[in-house]
């Protein structure tokens, strides 16, 4: 009884440690990377979209902004008791309302993308990793580690550049 026990599970250890060793199927492993690049290509595509929106919501903005500015300086422009009295000039108004709209505008666009970017490099990550199944062990796992490593680093790099961004504008 223990000598069929000892050979039923030396048999099963040996099925496992093959089944380890066994090399991926590459068709699959192509299959994979096919997908991913097609869900990165989507994620990229609708964070990009997103910031063409941006972009154009805030020309909208800035010119609605200008417009308004030059409404009320138009107005203004017939009491000039206003200015007597310490109110700033109409003129000054508006271009700080202008220029208000221009750094939110700004931020906006900066946020928008980061948001590329990102996208970018988790598609570009989810590829790689579809590409490290390709090979078993100690490859595949220094193959992800490097993925990884590249990905943070574009992560850091675009995270840095938007606070650069954000910094600028105050």
């Amino acid at each position: 009884m223990n000598s069929r026990l000892l050979f039923t599970f030396g048999a099963t250890a040996a099925l496992v440690l093959a089944a380890c060793t066994q090399a991926p199927d590459q068709a699959q492993v192509q299959r994979d990377v096919e997908k991913a690049q097609a869900e990165g290509q989507k994620k990229v595509a609708d964070a990009q979209a997103k910031l063409d929106q941006v972009n154009a919501e805030n020309r909208k903005d800035i010119v609605e902004t200008r417009v308004d500015a030059s409404t009320d300086a138009s107005k203004n422009a017939n009491t000039p008791a206003q200015n007597a009295a310490g109110t700033p000039p109409p003129n000054a108004s508006a271009n700080k309302d202008i220029a208000d709209a221009q750094n939110k505008a700004a931020k906006k666009t900066a946020d928008a993308q980061y948001d590329v970017e990102k996208a970018t490099a988790e598609a570009e990550y989810d590829v790689a990793v579809a590409r490290c199944k390709a090979q078993t062990g100690s490859a595949e796992k220094s193959c992800k580690d490097t993925a990884k490593s590249t990905y943070d680093s574009k992560i850091n790099q675009a995270k840095a550049k938007n606070n650069a961004n954000q910094n600028q504008r105050g």
